[in-house]
């Protein structure tokens, strides 16, 4: 029986902070051989761990990332007090470079690297991108950069031999025809875009839906052609038989 890989979507995020440090670590603790998370930009430039671009949702103060510094973003806490109140008041929101030192801790872990299109269109892709693909360097073998910008993605491929991702906004015949041209090593998208019980565009790439928390449904999407799952529950739904043997086995 084939079964697919899991993803940690911003870490494990049931449970924890999503784009945290102990939401990413729990996850690899807990045995992902995969994570994902999001990047934004700070007004000067700085790459931090923020899926939104207000802080509302996720820290609890109002503030846009853009408008604000990294001096100013490092010391607000990322705890999602809405969710989980005080219970991990001592989160502040990561920089790269503290997930970077993070995943040399766990060099057998693949990161799905986001760069949010907001920060793309803000500042530019040729401020954003240089600094990414540079800032990655240390952990490039671990890495994949993933985004729903088409053209960042192109960049990337000109000036570098990184991995990439892109995420669909829809899954058509358009979006078909620009993947052929792109070639990405992953097409990834919403499983909800996915047209039922038919399989997937085939290409030179690999699919990654999510969001994923049932292993019976990762299960059926991997009968049509999708091999990476993204899940919020990547720790329970390791735990599930279906995938505990891709534990034992380090798969």
């Amino acid at each position: 029986m084939a079964v697919p890989h899991l993803v940690a979507h911003r870490g494990c995020m049931a449970f924890y902070p999503e784009n945290t440090l102990v939401s990413l670590e729990a996850a690899m603790q807990g045995g992902a051989q995969y994570v994902e998370f999001d990047l934004q930009c700070s007004a000067d430039g700085e790459l931090v761990l923020m899926h939104d671009t207000t802080l509302l949702r996720t820290c609890g103060v109002q503030g846009n990332v853009f408008e604000m510094t990294y001096e100013e973003l490092k010391n607000i806490r990322a705890h999602e007090p809405e969710r989980f109140s005080l219970a991990f008041f001592k989160q502040r929101i990561p920089h790269l470079y503290d997930v970077i030192k993070l995943l040399k801790k766990y060099p057998h872990v693949t990161a799905f690297v986001e760069i949010k299109k907001e920060s793309l269109e803000y500042f530019g892709i040729e401020n954003i991108m240089p600094r990414l693909m540079q800032d990655l360097e240390p952990i490039f073998e671990q890495c994949v950069i993933i985004s729903y910008d088409y053209d960042a993605l192109h960049y990337v491929q000109q000036y570098s031999h990184y991995k990439i991702g892109w995420v669909l906004k829809k899954y058509d015949m358009a979006s078909y025809q620009k993947a052929r041209e792109l070639k990405p090593d992953f097409l990834i998208v919403n499983h909800n875009k996915l047209p039922a019980n038919k399989e997937c565009w085939q290409g030179e790439w690999q699919w990654m839906i999510y969001d994923i928390n049932d292993p019976y449904e990762a299960l059926e999407y991997e009968s049509y052609g999708v091999e990476y799952v993204e899940t919020r529950d990547i720790c329970n739904m390791l735990q599930h038989p279906l995938f505990a043997i891709l534990n034992e086995q380090g798969i």
